[in-house]
């Protein structure tokens, strides 16, 4: 059997490292291919004994709606507002039939049309959609507002244009388009068969703005936590925090932007006037953050490990203003053994108090955080939260795996 994954783009970034995980996992169950939609071009790969093969590319810039002369081959910048394209879903068609693909699982579209699922449908391919964040409630996916305000899907009474996480995403009101863009969205979703989340409180979400429950239900929308595996650690990669010298909070992200709390972590800093708090900054800074701590340039997943136990943190910092869907950061740093400082919204809030695994903060209240950070160390409050951290239990991906497996072969003997 033959399973086609398709993403955004690229084959780096978290999306790419967690589908690879999958991939990894699937590859003695099922024969392998990945599309990904570049600038320029589609591009297929096939992935087989733990290396992705390059097979072929399409031009994403032929239009064959025009006639066959000079102009039928131009530059076609991808619009999120084109929902539907001739050519694309000329290119999924023939992807589909030329490796004689049984299942579509879908990673994520931006960069796509919403063509897939219907021309998979037609050919009675089954169709699974994963929602890696909020791009099918609002093309701006992160759901913060004009004034960078977390807005649970809900518009607010006015045009000001919300926060735009993308720059191929600017051309767009997404207030203006929100109705367009449900409605089709919701008509994509028809032709999907399972839809996957990461947690309970992202498919609450999805079910509250889709209430057509013969679309998208509870039966149709199942939850599966990503898995990740960790080396054995013989080491210890904290630092107990003490007034003696700067507490250590590491912040970890391939981009510490508004997004990822810059602003908080500037705000916490200012309140901080006897330097009682050291940030340490993992990934390209942003918005000048790398002012208000210690900057160790980007890593790779492979790097973490060596770049945590280099710096030796007390805490990890969560400083996301957006509902993360998952927070990868979370799993490594309980990994490493490390309490995490999150802010109190969506899968964050829910993990950290879950798990225990942490301090909740008021993302609108820097003096209180900072205030929190004082009182652990001040009262010895970090020895019981680590004992907590080292009870809790990962997902391996291989236990990842066998619960998208489950999902596949269902939707095989249907």
């Amino acid at each position: 059997m033959k399973i086609l994954y398709v993403l955004h783009s690229g084959i780096t970034g978290g999306t790419f490292l967690t589908n690879k995980d999958l991939m990894r996992n699937v590859q003695e169950n099922y024969e392998i291919y990945l599309l990904t939609a570049e600038n320029n071009d589609f591009k297929i790969y096939e992935y087989s004994k733990n290396e992705l093969k390059y097979i072929k590319k399409y031009s994403r810039h032929l239009n064959i709606n025009v006639p066959i002369n000079d102009s039928d081959i131009e530059l076609h910048e991808w619009d999120a507002k084109e929902f539907h394209n001739s050519w694309f879903s000329f290119i999924y068609f023939d992807i589909l039939t030329k490796f004689d693909i049984d299942i579509v699982h879908i990673r994520h579209l931006i960069n796509h049309s919403f063509d897939l699922p219907q021309v998979a449908k037609k050919l009675g391919i089954p169709v699974i959609l994963s929602f890696h964040d909020f791009y099918f409630i609002c093309p701006f996916y992160v759901l913060l507002n004009e004034n960078k305000q977390y807005c649970a899907g809900k518009c607010s009474d006015n045009n000001d244009n919300c926060y735009c996480p993308l720059y191929t995403l600017e051309n767009i009101n997404s207030k203006e388009i929100i109705s367009q863009w449900r409605e089709n969205v919701l008509k994509m979703f028809s032709y999907v068969d399972y839809f996957i989340t990461t947690s309970e409180i992202v498919k609450k979400l999805f079910l509250d703005v889709y209430e057509d429950r013969t679309i998208i239900n509870q039966d149709n929308f199942m939850v599966i936590e990503h898995g990740r595996d960790f080396p054995e650690l013989d080491e210890v990669y904290y630092e107990i925090p003490s007034f003696e010298k700067p507490v250590k909070i590491l912040c970890p992200a391939n981009h510490l932007n508004v997004m990822k709390g810059s602003e908080l972590i500037k705000q916490i800093k200012l309140k901080d006037k006897y330097d009682l708090i050291e940030f340490h900054f993992l990934g390209n800074c942003h918005d000048g953050i790398d002012e208000y701590g210690i900057s160790h340039g980007t890593f790779k997943r492979d790097d973490f490990y060596q770049k945590v136990d280099e710096i030796k943190p007390s805490f990890i910092g969560i400083f996301s203003i957006w509902p993360e869907t998952f927070c990868h950061t979370l799993t490594e740093a309980w990994s490493c053994g490390i309490p995490v400082i999150g802010t109190n919204i969506g899968v964050i809030e829910d993990r950290i108090e879950k798990n225990n695994g942490g301090w909740i903060i008021d993302r609108d209240n820097p003096k209180m955080i900072f205030n929190l950070i004082a009182d652990i160390v001040e009262n010895d409050k970090y020895a019981k939260m680590v004992n907590n951290v080292s009870k809790i239990n990962l997902k391996d991906t291989k236990t990842m795996a066998s619960e998208y497996i489950e999902i596949y072969d269902l939707m095989l003997n249907e």
